[in-house]
């Protein structure tokens, strides 16, 4: 089966079942819906046999959990680096998130053929009303996300450059939210420059209409 995400890429793990598992899955997942994937197809994608699974996860949900904490890791060390980086200013910390989420919709849509969304939003869509075990894992994901967002919004009212009235982590729910509704519309236009086009408004909306993402 064709490899439908970047968590293919080879790593030390990949040795372990374990670890192809929860990297099956995650690619899985993300390329086609939690409900729709089933125990046999992870396995097969991982090509680890099926008895082995539940000598690792007692569930499928068990194991979805474990793989979106791989998920997360990842994004927090890539999609979100920009946004960490203090050297950087900012409006540029907030921009760089939105390119990288547009950088990455155009590598998936170049391998699969589709743009796929965000694994998180996705999976919170299907899955959030179903299985609280997920649904609770989602809403910390996506408060660690916001907590980040409102590092740069935070940095920017101390240089004056956004309004003093702002609440840093409100503002930053808003980002997050604002980004996964492009990241819908993406995919449903299978398009990645829409995050780009659209995504400009983000930043507009803080610093005004000058030097926006494009």
């Amino acid at each position: 089966m064709t490899k439908t995400d970047e968590l293919s890429v080879e790593a030390p793990s990949d040795n372990d079942s374990r670890a192809r598992l929860v990297r099956g899955a995650a690619r899985l997942v993300h390329a086609e819906s939690y409900h729709s994937v089933g125990v046999k197809a992870i396995c097969d994608e991982a090509g680890v046999q099926r008895g082995s699974f539940y000598h690792f996860f007692e569930s499928k949900q068990a194991l979805m959990l474990e793989s979106l904490e791989l998920m997360w890791q990842r994004f927090v060390d890539e999609g979100l680096a920009t946004c960490r980086d203090e050297t950087l200013p900012p409006r540029e910390r907030i921009e760089g998130m939105i390119h990288h989420a547009a950088s990455k919709q155009h590598r998936l849509k170049a391998r699969t053929g589709r743009v796929l969304g965000c694994a998180f939003g996705n999976l919170a869509a299907e899955a959030a009303t179903l299985d609280d075990g997920l649904r609770l894992r989602l809403q910390q994901i996506f408060d660690d996300w916001a907590e980040i967002v409102a590092e740069p919004l935070a940095e920017a009212q101390r240089r004056d450059e956004i309004d003093a009235c702002l609440v840093p982590y409100k503002a930053a729910c808003e980002i997050v939210a604002s980004v996964q509704g492009l990241m819908v519309l993406a995919k449903v236009r299978n398009d990645p420059d829409t995050i780009t086009a659209c995504g400009g408004v983000i930043t507009e909306n803080l610093w005004g209409c000058t030097n926006h993402v494009d």
